[in-house]
């Protein structure tokens, strides 16, 4: 019985370990969602550097109180764990995408940059681009006037000629 207890002690601390240095991470109810969609989803959070747990509410909440986040209190039910270390907005993109793909996902809350992210926001935080893609838009605006300004040269030199 000690053993046990210890095991899960030292679950929920590596856990909030791992929550104390993440940029973001989120809570939602699985019930419902198959062992090869789990695995899938598993796979592109991987990609991401982000990880999905699964344990039991009790590991969670003792996790979170550990690493002093107290944000995210309805945590009951089969909930998964995402903590992404990578890209802050791609888990919330991943699970929007399941919760419109199938109706029964509940998203219970997260945290980006230690701000609350409710059930409102996600579909908001999905639609961002990722961190590559607003690279490259930043990059696209800080081309565009050197890019007319050439394009006014040159059409200025073919109307000389």
């Amino acid at each position: 019985m000690k053993s046990v207890i210890a095991k899960k002690e030292a679950d929920s601390q590596s856990l909030a370990e791992e929550l104390k240095g993440c940029k973001s991470f989120l809570v939602f109810e699985y019930l419902g969602l198959n062992a090869k969609e789990a695995t899938a989803l598993r796979r592109r959070l991987h990609e991401a550097d982000a990880k999905m747990y699964v344990a039991k509410n009790n590991i969670f909440n003792r996790a979170m109180k550990s690493a002093g986040i107290d944000k995210i209190s309805d945590i009951s039910g089969p909930n998964a764990l995402i903590i992404s270390k990578g890209d802050e907005i791609l888990p919330f993109k991943e699970i929007d995408g399941i919760i419109k793909k199938y109706k029964f996902i509940k998203f219970k809350g997260g945290i980006i940059d230690n701000q609350l992210v409710d059930q409102q926001s996600l579909s908001q935080i999905a639609s961002i681009p990722g961190r590559e893609g607003l690279y490259s838009m930043l990059l696209s605006c800080l081309q565009a006037p050197v890019r007319n300004f050439l394009y006014g040269i040159k059409a200025v030199g073919e109307q000389k000629q």
